[in-house]
């Protein structure tokens, strides 16, 4: 499941006014990631004027809050909703009693269990990544992508990212395509650590033997440290 940073378009959908009222709320959940912590998830469903309902998703562990929701509906008993930039789904029956949503998010050809508790989140607590260590882990991935250290440095992309690239192959044509275009790094012009949500951010700016601006690398840090966002763009 890639990271939920797309600002996607907001479409409303409620086919009934008791089904919205019975799920409107606070819901928390979160995804099992093999070999990794589990990725923590908040569903904000809010009823609209019209009688319908909307939606927004918090992923707490990758720094994406109140992303909205493309489409949500309830029909008896289910309740479904889907982020169309992502390819994402999720479908979950709604408990009688209303405490629980028990359901599967879908994404990328892979379904996860997934099931949504109203509330929120009791354990919702975290902290960001060390400045300091920001600051160097970012100045070290750096040299490690433009190096051509892609397996260390893969092993520091969170699960999420690994998604998002697909392969530790495309990540290798993904540096090469960077450095053709850019050349070598020529000079350093600025550096910054700032809190972004749940994440702490490392950007770069500098210069390059064969662009002809300047180039912005950033390096956004989960609590764990892991790499959660990485991002290479000509200013």
């Amino acid at each position: 499941m890639r990271t939920f940073n797309l600002l996607l378009a907001v479409a409303l959908v409620g086919p009934g006014l008791a089904a919205a009222q019975d799920i409107a709320g606070e819901w928390h959940g979160s995804i099992e990631i093999e070999d990794d912590a589990p990725l923590r998830l908040a569903l904000h469903i809010v009823r609209t004027g019209s009688g319908g309902i909307r939606a927004t998703v918090d992923s707490m562990d990758e720094g994406g809050m109140d992303l909205p929701v493309d489409s949500i509906a309830v029909e008896s008993s289910t309740m479904k909703f889907e982020m169309t930039a992502i390819g994402g789904t999720y479908q979950g029956k709604i408990a009688a009693d209303g405490s629980r949503i028990v359901g599967s998010w879908s994404q990328d050809h892979a379904i996860w269990p997934l099931t949504w508790l109203r509330g929120e989140d009791p354990g919702n607590t975290w902290k960001l990544f060390d400045e300091q260590q920001t600051l160097e882990n970012g100045r070290t991935y750096t040299r490690w992508f433009y190096e051509g250290k892609i397996p260390e440095l893969w092993e520091k992309l969170s699960p999420v990212m690994h998604q998002a690239l697909g392969t530790e192959a495309n990540f290798h044509e993904l540096r090469g395509q960077v450095l053709q275009q850019m050349g070598v790094e020529s000079k350093v012009s600025d550096e910054s650590v700032k809190p972004e949500g749940a994440l702490r951010v490392y950007r770069r700016l500098a210069k390059f033997d064969k662009a002809g601006s300047a180039i912005e690398v950033t390096l956004a840090f989960d609590s764990r440290g892991a790499v959660a966002q990485f991002n290479v763009r000509l200013l």
